[in-house]
């Protein structure tokens, strides 16, 4: 069956999707991430969707993760690692593994509503990496937390200065449409680790700090969170990750992150998808526990030639988060459906 890649290349929307039941010391928990449908688009078409989901599970199956390569190839990917110390044993993985388990559900424990600004560049790259358009945005970017008790949901979302919700930010430029960063450290809840493989790869100095530095896989039939691919026809591509952590040695808080594709996804003619995020942390003033957030991301996405494509092109969205406070619902704002 052949693939739309129009569809996707495009106004095309990227962003983390999943639900899990994570266990916190304090008591069992259920949360769910609520994808935000960023592309206007038509009914779902369930038939495609459906093929690009099967496709994609044995993209993933086949795939052999990069914490299998040697560090010098890992490095040779990952040029942030130059600096690395390996490791010489993996015996302080499952207290690493347990203390940043710990962490992250703390932080989903403390999560409250908040609004941040958010300046967005988007660029549209050409072939052999040619700009091919760009465009600086600005909006109000909301973590906002659903339920209560034992049932809760977080959405991400972006509102214009005068309080409406910002569906297309950059759709209909043809850009790539990209969200979900906040709650990028999911893969490391103790709900969670079961579904991913991981490996301690030596300690690192990051912002004057001292880290640990875990490599993770997603395994194959077994996780549940994942990057959703929609196009403006409404099919959809739900792919897994792999990724490297920065994790703080005091804190056990992640001060960077990067994540990238288990597989490529050639149905699509997707190559190459990576997103990278630094922390900061950001105390207000009535929570007593700090909240680490997003600072800065970078999302680069390549799409490569195909029976539909001749050419490869690229996008790269560069995001900067400043001035995170409560936020409060006004008369205005109406909760998302």
């Amino acid at each position: 069956m052949r693939i739309f890649l129009a569809s996707f290349l495009f106004g095309c929307a990227l962003v983390l999707a999943a639900e899990a039941a994570l266990a916190p010391s304090s008591g069992e928990f259920r949360y769910g991430l609520k994808v935000l449908d960023v592309v206007a688009s038509p009914k779902e078409n369930e038939r495609e969707s459906k093929v690009l989901e099967e496709s994609g599970q044995e993209n993933d199956a086949a795939e052999h993760p990069y914490l299998e390569d040697s560090l010098k190839q890992l490095v040779k990917r990952i040029p942030e690692l130059k600096a690395i110390r390996p490791a010489a044993e993996q015996q302080a993985l499952a207290m690493i593994l347990q203390k940043t388990g710990a962490r992250t559900d703390e932080f989903f424990a403390n999560m409250v509503d908040l609004i941040a600004h958010e300046e967005i560049k988007q660029k549209r790259l050409g072939t052999f990496g040619v700009a091919g358009g760009s465009e600086s945005v600005h909006d109000n970017y909301l973590v906002l937390r659903r339920g209560n008790g034992r049932e809760l949901d977080f959405e991400e979302f972006r509102m214009d200065e005068k309080g409406d919700r910002r569906e297309q930010v950059g759709v209909t430029s043809g850009f790539l449409v990209t969200s979900g960063f906040a709650l990028i450290g999911l893969h490391f809840s103790r709900a969670l680790q079961q579904e991913s493989r991981f490996l301690y790869l030596g300690d690192q100095e990051i912002d004057a700090r001292d880290t640990y530095v875990v490599a993770f896989a997603q395994i194959p039939g077994r996780a549940t969170l994942k990057v959703a691919l929609r196009g403006p026809g409404g099919s959809t591509v739900q792919m897994l990750t792999q990724g490297v952590a920065w994790i703080d040695k005091e804190s056990f808080q992640f001060l960077r992150m990067r994540t990238d594709l288990l597989a490529p996804q050639p149905e699509i003619g997707l190559e190459v998808q990576t997103t990278e995020v630094d922390f900061s942390e950001v105390r207000l003033e009535d929570i007593a526990t700090p909240l680490w957030l997003p600072r800065n991301v970078r999302v680069y996405l390549r799409l490569g030639k195909s029976l539909d494509r001749t050419f490869e092109e690229g996008f790269k969205n560069v995001h900067y988060y400043t001035d995170y406070r409560r936020y409060r619902v006004s008369t205005k704002m109406m909760a998302p459906q």
